[in-house]
């Protein structure tokens, strides 16, 4: 009896005729089912028989050959994206994955997106990494992204390589993080803080007052309850955090476990503070509202209070310093750089700023702070050398 043969013939919707082979390669280990690869698309019976004999061959040699996915089964970039999306969502805080998702959508997804991540090759994703890196100075935030979804893929065996353990990314440049443009001398906050004052009134200048005497973070300081504060202590617990739907509301916990903290508020800052706390209590009660949440700086919108939009202090500025072009431009997180310049400046230890920032490490206070250190290390050389001369002259002039 003869064998069949592997070869069938099949017609097209045009009339056409055409060869395929469906080839046997092993057993699933999970399964135990066979598997088998297809081929088919060939002219001719010669031809198909040609390339079966060649995988047939392969087959008898490595014990194994690549299986083609069927072209309705294959995953485009943007279908393991938004696998990977659903998982990482649950991993993240809200604002932390709206910001990712922004940057996908942004730069990853309209390059490669509607490409099948199979046929995504390392050279292509080096070229993304190199030019993106040179485009963005934080160019890890959309890297990230890729290398992800590519490791994702690879883990689903969507891919039979993670192409981009091929990219070799760029050297992180060693570079002193630049502040001088964003802080103020002690003279231009006191300009800062007259002009608050006399412009908006007490609430912006109690804001500003307290971000420039704390170094607190915005999101802290809008975030800050009453009972927060005890005595001349400062509990800070907690940051405002973004939701899914785009609304702000109270975090639960800060931007990091070292964020938590206390620090002691100086009188001038308490009394500003009890001077805001009268001025906003007679203010939410005249008009009928009830700070359940307790918010030290609340929003009132519709009968309602609500936390500010983290946007609003940047307003505030921007309108100070369009009507004022004497004031040095600075954005808010210029007075939280103030507030530690000027206190390494009094003669605070880098440790002492580190604790009222809430870093989590020494090395990241000296990162953004260390020219800062320098000249204390300058003036204080400076000090030893007025005491030793001093000295010095002292001994000359009791030998005479």
């Amino acid at each position: 009896m003869a064998k069949k043969s592997p070869i069938t013939k099949y017609t097209l919707k045009d009339g056409s005729t055409r060869y395929q082979f469906q080839l046997h390669i092993g057993r699933d280990p999970l399964t135990g089912k066979r598997k088998s690869t297809r081929r088919r698309g060939f002219r001719t019976r010669e031809q198909a028989r040609v390339e079966y004999n060649r995988l047939k061959a392969k087959l008898d040699r490595d014990g194994t050959i690549k299986k083609i996915t069927p072209i309705d089964q294959k995953k485009t970039f943007k279908d393991v994206y938004d696998e990977w999306m659903v998982i990482y969502k649950e991993k993240v805080k809200p604002i932390t994955y709206l910001h990712m998702k922004s940057n996908a959508e942004n730069k990853v997804l309209p390059l490669f997106g509607n490409k099948f991540i199979d046929k995504i090759k390392g050279n292509q994703l080096q070229k993304f990494v190199t030019d993106i890196s040179k485009e963005y100075a934080d160019s890890a935030r959309f890297t990230t992204t890729v290398k992800n979804v590519f490791h994702y893929a690879y883990k689903m065996g969507y891919v039979e390589n993670d192409e981009f353990l091929k990219v070799d990314m760029p050297r992180k440049k060693r570079s002193h993080i630049k502040i001088d443009d964003d802080v103020l001398t002690k003279e231009e906050l006191d300009k800062y803080l007259l002009f608050l004052r006399n412009e908006d009134g007490i609430e912006h200048y109690s804001f500003f007052y307290l971000l420039a005497h704390t170094g607190m973070r915005r999101g802290e300081a809008l975030a800050l309850k009453w009972s927060d504060i005890q005595g001349n202590k400062l509990r800070i617990q907690r940051t405002i955090t973004k939701s899914y739907d785009g609304t702000f509301k109270l975090g639960k916990n800060t931007k990091t476990n070292s964020s938590d903290r206390t620090i002691i508020l100086d009188k001038g800052t308490l009394s500003v503070l009890n001077q805001w706390h009268l001025s906003i209590n007679t203010k939410l009660k005249r008009r009928g509202y009830v700070n359940h949440d307790d918010l030290v700086f609340p929003s009132t919108s519709k009968g309602k209070i609500l936390i500010h939009n983290p946007n609003w202090p940047n307003k505030i500025l921007r309108t100070l310093q369009k009507k004022f072009p004497q004031l040095h431009v600075i954005d808010v997180h210029g007075f939280r750089h103030t507030w530690a310049t000027l206190a390494l400046d009094a003669g605070l230890s880098v440790r002492d700023v580190q604790k009222q920032l809430g870093h989590a490490s020494y090395a990241t206070t000296m990162n953004i702070y260390g020219k800062y250190t320098k000249q204390q290390q300058e003036k204080a050389t400076d000090k030893m050398e007025a005491f030793w001369s001093g000295s010095q002259s002292k001994k000359s002039g009791s030998q005479k």
